[in-house]
């Protein structure tokens, strides 16, 4: 496995070529302990997986408002309409059960971490 290395910060892995075409880099580093697998980008740069820390509880909430922006608030103006033009619709309930679920899916998705 070879990573490309720029500002002693990872850019680029491989399991199979050593050259990193078109990549501004320092040093092509040979690793013979992992594979390109073992890594994931963070931050603008590849760490092992195991390296990587737990995100905040901060971090966690902007995940959840941005997906709440993304999948939730669509939900809520289609029953928005539907209670605009048939406040009886039974569309409505079965609606409002869809976003609960996806409520409930969000915040497993994006979990707060444990307080100590």
């Amino acid at each position: 496995m070879y990573k490309a290395i720029k500002d002693n910060k990872i850019i680029a892995v491989s399991d199979t070529d050593t050259e990193f075409f078109c990549m501004v880099k320092d040093a092509v580093v040979e690793d013979t302990e992992h594979c390109a697998s073992d890594y994931t980008e963070y931050n603008k740069q590849f760490l092992l997986k195991t390296e990587i820390p737990a995100p905040t509880k901060e971090e966690q909430s902007e995940q959840r408002a941005f997906a709440y922006k993304q999948e939730i608030d669509p939900i809520t103006a289609h029953i928005q309409r539907l209670r605009d033009d048939d406040p009886e619709s039974e569309e409505i309930a079965e609606l409002i059960a869809e976003r609960d679920a996806k409520v409930a899916e969000i915040k497993a998705r994006y979990p707060y971490p444990e307080e100590q």
